[in-house]
C-alpha cells in the first residue's frame, strides 16, 4: 500500500505565496524532492462537494516505484492558463480535478482540452490587507446581511473575524450603493487608543479592495425601453 507525503508549506514566513504555477509545483518535485518526472505520473486533484466551492488544488505525483508525494497549492478562486494557439483562458478550480501534467508543465484537461503556463488566481492572505481594506471587506459583508457565510466566530465570547476563504461566495450588484454604506459607517468602527477613524474611502479603492477580497461585482440588467 502505497504512502503520501503531502507538502503544505505554500507560504513563506512573510505570508507570501511560495508557488502559483504548476512549474513552481514541478520544480519542487524535481529540485527539492527528487522526483523523477519523466519516469512518474502528475495530475491535479481538486478536492471539492458538488454543491459547494473549490478552494484550493493539488499536485499529485505517483511514482512507479515509491510513494506518492502531495504539492498543495494556496487557497485560489480561479486559475489562468493559455491554450495550445497562445489564447489566454480562465479556467474555475474545479475544471482541474483529474487533468493530467506533463514534464513540461503542459495541463491536459478532463474535456480534453490542452493548457500551459497554468496560473492560479491566490486568494490573500488575512495580512496582506491594511485596516482600512479589512474595514471595507467587514462593512461590504454586513452590506449585503452575508454574517453567516462572511464572518467566523473566534473563541473568545463575542469576537468574530472576517473569513477571506468564502468571499469568493459574495457578490455586490451596486457598488455606488455600497459605497455610500461604507462612507455612513466607516467613522463608527472602534478603533485602537489614538487612532483616528478610518475614511473617506474612494469608490476605485473599494473596487479594488472587493477584487483583492475575490467579491465578485455583477452588473444589474439594464432597464429596457418603453415601447
Amino acid at each position: 500500500m502505497r504512502n503520501a507525503r503531502l507538502i503544505q508549506d505554500f507560504r513563506d514566513t512573510n505570508y507570501r505565496p511560495t508557488r502559483r504555477t504548476i512549474a513552481d509545483g514541478l520544480a519542487r518535485l524535481e529540485q527539492e524532492l527528487g522526483a523523477k518526472l519523466d519516469i512518474g505520473r502528475c495530475h491535479l486533484h481538486v478536492p471539492h462537494q458538488p454543491s459547494g466551492t473549490a478552494l484550493f488544488a493539488t499536485l499529485w505525483y505517483r511514482s512507479y516505484a515509491g510513494d506518492d508525494i502531495i504539492i498543495a497549492y494556496p487557497f485560489s478562486k480561479a486559475c489562468r492558463a493559455r491554450t495550445t494557439s497562445g489564447a489566454r483562458v480562465n479556467l474555475s478550480l474545479d475544471q482541474l480535478d483529474g487533468a493530467l501534467i506533463d514534464e513540461d508543465a503542459n495541463v491536459l484537461l478532463a474535456d480534453g482540452r490542452s493548457v500551459h503556463a497554468l496560473e492560479f488566481d491566490v486568494l490573500p492572505h488575512p495580512k496582506d490587507f491594511t485596516d482600512l481594506e479589512h474595514a471595507i471587506v467587514f462593512l461590504t459583508v454586513r452590506f449585503l446581511e452575508a454574517e453567516d457565510i462572511g464572518f467566523r466566530y473566534m473563541p473568545e465570547p463575542g469576537l468574530r473575524g472576517i473569513d477571506y476563504s468564502r468571499m469568493s461566495e459574495l457578490s455586490v450588484s451596486n457598488v455606488k450603493a455600497l459605497a455610500r454604506y461604507i462612507a455612513a459607517h466607516i467613522g463608527k468602527l472602534p478603533r485602537g487608543d489614538e487612532e483616528p477613524p478610518l475614511g473617506p474611502v474612494s469608490l476605485n479603492k473599494i473596487q479594488n479592495t472587493l477584487a483583492m477580497a475575490g467579491v465578485r461585482k455583477v452588473r444589474g440588467r439594464k432597464p429596457t425601453k418603453a415601447a
